[in-house]
This record gives C-alpha cells, sequence and structure tokens, in this order.
C-alpha cells in the first residue's frame, strides 16, 4: 500500500448541499475541530460555504494547517441536456481547486427527489424511476462532456455512486461502468453509500481497485437502517437517525476494505465522512477523532 492521506469533511460536522438539511455550523468552528482531530486536508463542502475566491479560502485554510483535497460536485447526467448554469458553477469550482493545488474533482449524478425518497430500497419502490437504455447512453455522453471540461483544468474525475442518484445499487454502478469504460474515469467509492444502498462495500472496492481515486469512508449501523427501511424513511431522515456513525463502529468491513488498499498498492486520499443531520447531543469533535484513532492502525 502506498502513501494514504486522510481527510474529512464538512458533512461530519453536519455542512450539506442538500436544502433544509438541518444547522449549518460555522466554517470556523469546522476548520479548527478538523484540524484538531488530526486531518490533513479537507474538501471544499457546498459551494459558498467556504470562501469562494483564492486569496481568502487560502488564508482561511492556512490559519488551520489544512490544503484542499477535491470537492463534491453533483450534476444532472441523467435528463436531456447539461444544465448551462450547472456547467458554469462547475468552472468555478474547477479552477478553485486548482488554485488551491488540489489535483481531484469528485463527480455524481445529482439525483431525484423521488429517488432519495426511496434511497436503499430500489430494487423494491423504485418501479420505473430507473435509467432505461436511451437514458444511460445519454448520461454516458453527458458525463465525457464533465469529464473533459474538468481534466482541461488539469482535475484527475473520480465518480461517486451516491445513494438517492440513478446510480445507487450495485446493479446501477456495473451498469454505469459499461456505458463509460472508455472515459478513464476513476472511482470514489463511499463505503456508507454502498452499504446503505445494499451493496456490499468490499466486493466493489475489490472489482474496482484498479480505478480508486479519493475514497469516501463512512461507517453505518445496518441494524438501524434495516429499521429505517422498515418504516419507509428517506435519505434525510435515515440521516437524522444516526444511521450513519463513527469508523469502527458500525458493520462495514474495514480490515477487508483496507486489506484490499493494500493488496491494490492503493495511494491517495481517502476522506471521512459521517454524513449527519446535528443534533443538540452531537459532538462532531469527539467522532472525527475516533474515526482517526480506529483508522491510524490499518496505517503504516
Amino acid at each position: 500500500m502506498g502513501e494514504i492521506k486522510i481527510g474529512n469533511a464538512p458533512v461530519s460536522w453536519g455542512v450539506e448541499e442538500i436544502p433544509d438539511w438541518g444547522p449549518q455550523l460555522p466554517v470556523d468552528r469546522v476548520l479548527s475541530e478538523m484540524k484538531e482531530a488530526g486531518y490533513l486536508g479537507t474538501e471544499l463542502g457546498p459551494w459558498g460555504y467556504m470562501p469562494t475566491e483564492y486569496e481568502p479560502l487560502k488564508q482561511l485554510l492556512d490559519k488551520y494547517g489544512l490544503v484542499m483535497v477535491s470537492a463534491f460536485c453533483p450534476i444532472n447526467l441523467h435528463t436531456g441536456v447539461l444544465n448551462d448554469f450547472e456547467i458554469s458553477e462547475l468552472r468555478k469550482e474547477a479552477q478553485l481547486l486548482v488554485q488551491m493545488g488540489a489535483g481531484d474533482i469528485i463527480i455524481a449524478d445529482s439525483g431525484s427527489d423521488s429517488r432519495y425518497r426511496v434511497a436503499g430500497r430500489v430494487e423494491k419502490e423504485a418501479g420505473d424511476d430507473k435509467l432505461d437504455d436511451t437514458l444511460w447512453k445519454k448520461l454516458g455522453e453527458n458525463l465525457k462532456v464533465v469529464a473533459d471540461i474538468c481534466r482541461g483544468y488539469g482535475l484527475r474525475v473520480s465518480f461517486h455512486p451516491h445513494v438517492g442518484t440513478y446510480i445507487e445499487t450495485a446493479d446501477e454502478i456495473r451498469r454505469f461502468g459499461e456505458v463509460t469504460k472508455d472515459l478513464g474515469l476513476l472511482y470514489c467509492l463511499d463505503t456508507g453509500h454502498l452499504a446503505y444502498a445494499g451493496a456490499d462495500p468490499v466486493e466493489l472496492f475489490k472489482e474496482h481497485a484498479d480505478r480508486l481515486g479519493v475514497l469516501h469512508l463512512k461507517d453505518v449501523n445496518l441494524n438501524l437502517l434495516d429499521e429505517c427501511r422498515a418504516k419507509g424513511l428517506d435519505f434525510i431522515h435515515t440521516t437524522k437517525e444516526g444511521v450513519f456513525v463513527p469508523l469502527g463502529t458500525g458493520h462495514v468491513d474495514y480490515p477487508a476494505i483496507f486489506k484490499t488498499l493494500r493488496d491494490s498498492n492503493y495511494s491517495g486520499w481517502v476522506i471521512v465522512e459521517q454524513d449527519r443531520v446535528l443534533g443538540p447531543k452531537d459532538n462532531p469533535l469527539e467522532d472525527a477523532k475516533r474515526s482517526m484513532a480506529y483508522l491510524k492502525q490499518f496505517l503504516p
């Protein structure tokens, strides 16, 4: 296994781009606690949460001794024509990442309200709300445009299969791989989202071991997730119930995940994410410290 650097993301402190997600902590608190917990870098978070100009953003990160790793950029890939506004915002984020010295950008489909409502229950409840052959073809064409734009800035492109989108389940991820096999994409596999979708994270890490880019590491309480599925809760309300937990306290098989990373000689950034809607009793700093302490046992 090559050098692995550990970062975190604002979502571990409840900061999310989904509207009406929940309380949003101030950026100085998030970054100071991220540094205190021992992380080396951060993702950008929702556009506008951190400064969107180079100098103020650099000053902010330098203040806390953190580097910018990447940004998560959801784009509507699954319908007709790409949205001009989204492409404009993508260019802004790509340019800022390059200015900050980041080498990676993470792209995901933006999904839909209907798919977020049945996230984790797609096979049973999504019905016809899936991509047909025409839309799969269009998704591949749209993603090529997006990837070419990002590469034009000198960024590596990792694609993130994400719950609530049209690339969520193991079958959808494999179909995605077929449609985009000639695009040279890396994968931002997210252990928590794979488990949430009912997939086997270890199996998919093995399948894509030669194409792993920036990785997102989450842990999931599968017993609680099953309870939430039985209640028909959507992604936001399931997250609010606390289904995502500090690394090592849930059901993701991290010894097997890191064996796969060692066997494939993976090197690069892993980003700890504990998707959460902050409640009054939550302590994101202590959770971030706990996840960091757990990860250290797998690193040289």
